[in-house]
């Protein structure tokens, strides 16, 4: 008895505080100003063939505005409604949707894709038959309450309904012409055009028609895909190519990007649907995998070319990665003296002929943990001066030289002496075709001597 007494007053309590805040809410509220001395019975209300709009905001033309736009949803609302029921179709719902975004886009006086003018643009204050205003204030905030009564009749809606049908059967004959292919392709941006008009298309329709307009997106993606950059001049220092689509070329007015690993590019030259690329390549190396990149960055579509180009023709490269060996032309008869043949294979990667005409070189030798770098002792220098030795062609070249070397200088660095050698140095080199010249150092390599 005491817990249901209990309640009882818990529930007096929470009523009378509700009471006690709605009291005061209204005490605080006070009607300043208004437009009338009475508030007209419409305001409450729905009249046959009238609208009534209600806005609010911080000022009149706020208020006035507001109220306005609450009309133009009610006809929009109303004329969706009836488009979606009278089709009796499964997707009204959908309908509904399409529907309220036609007819909204028209409100905001904007043009449609088809470039059809917005009969809701008629809708304005000059139309409003009554109105009422007032400033109110609460909590000393002060606030403009806006109505108006505005005509709006069934043939009103009769006409919007039509609007609406002659827009979706212009979308749908639209639709059979880009279905149809009609208009030929010859530049990119027709095609990306189309495309845009196809999705606007599919945005619309809720039906078959939708289904079509994706399949010839589909169609019309893949022959963006399909375009290719086709060589026409493809030389070093300069690429003439077309933009193909199959067997047809094809156009663009947008300029392309292209960059480089390592060229300096100095002119590109786009001309509808040819370009060309003229480049530097003195930063360039022989080794490296060299290429220009062409790019199209459209925002619906992105076409990236790669072009290889090959320095090897105009620059010479060669390389040291094998063993060296020595051997002493006379080694029964060791004087102060004595001449060593040294034996080398190097690699070319240009075909461009060329000369050695200098080499270094420092042996190497290591008598205990020779997985320790600093274990390994340096020996003088050997210079070779006046290889004078001629080559041609990629490849590996075998070739000898002979030099003097010191007899005491010799036996330290001979490879029994311990139990790992390494040799370094550089080879002086130049092309025999232009001034071209180069130095090709190595490391780590190993030797063997013959005494």
């Amino acid at each position: 008895m005491n817990q249901l007494t209990k309640m009882s007053r818990n529930k007096s309590f929470v009523v009378y505080i509700f009471v006690s805040i709605l009291i005061s809410s209204c005490t605080n509220l006070k009607v300043i100003e208004h437009s009338a001395s009475q508030k007209p019975s419409w305001v409450y209300g729905i009249e046959k063939n009238y609208l009534i709009g209600e806005g609010t905001g911080s000022n009149y033309n706020e208020a006035k505005y507001n109220a306005l736009q609450m009309v133009k949803e009610k006809i929009v609302s109303s004329v969706a409604q009836s488009i979606s029921f009278e089709q009796n179709i499964k997707v009204n719902e959908i309908r509904y949707k399409k529907a309220i975004e036609f007819l909204e886009e028209y409100t905001s006086k904007t043009t449609s894709k088809t470039g059809n003018r917005s009969y809701l643009q008629g809708i304005s204050l000059s139309k409003v038959t009554d109105y009422y205003w007032e400033k109110q204030r609460v909590n000393r905030v002060e606030k403009v309450f806006y109505y108006i009564k505005y005509p709006f009749v069934e043939s009103d809606i009769q006409v919007l309904i039509k609007e609406w049908e002659r827009q979706e059967e212009q979308l749908s004959q639209r639709l059979d012409t880009l279905k149809l292919n009609k208009n030929g392709h010859n530049t990119v941006e027709s095609i990306i055009a189309e495309i845009e008009e196809l999705q606007y298309l599919s945005g619309f329709f809720v039906d078959q028609r939708k289904a079509t307009a994706d399949i010839s997106i589909k169609n019309l993606e893949s022959k963006l895909n399909a375009i290719q950059v086709i060589p026409e001049i493809d030389s070093l220092g300069y690429y003439q190519y077309y933009l193909m689509l199959g067997e047809d070329s094809i156009k663009t007015i947008q300029k392309p990007k292209v960059n480089s690993n390592c060229a300096k590019i100095q002119e590109i030259k786009a001309n509808n649907q040819y370009g060309c690329i003229k480049y530097e390549y003195d930063n360039c190396l022989v080794d490296d995998d060299n290429y220009l990149n062409i790019s199209y960055l459209f925002e619906e579509w992105k076409l990236n070319h790669i072009v290889n180009f090959d320095i090897s023709l105009k620059k010479i490269s060669i390389e040291n990665k094998n063993d060296i060996s020595f051997s002493s032309v006379n080694k029964r008869f060791f004087k102060k003296d004595h001449t060593v043949k040294c034996h080398f294979t190097i690699t070319s990667k240009s075909p461009i002929p060329f000369t050695i005409n200098r080499i270094e070189l420092v042996p190497q030798l290591c008598k205990r943990n020779c997985n320790q770098d600093y274990n390994f002792k340096n020996y003088p220098l050997i210079i070779i001066e006046n290889v004078n030795k001629h080559f041609s062609g990629k490849g590996n070249h075998s070739f000898e030289v002979y030099v003097d070397i010191s007899k005491s200088s010799s036996k330290q660095w001979a490879s029994r002496n311990g139990l790992s050698t390494k040799i370094s140095g550089k080879i002086y080199y130049s092309s025999s075709k232009s001034n071209e010249s180069k130095i090709h150092e190595f490391s780590d390599l190993e030797y063997f001597t013959n005494w």
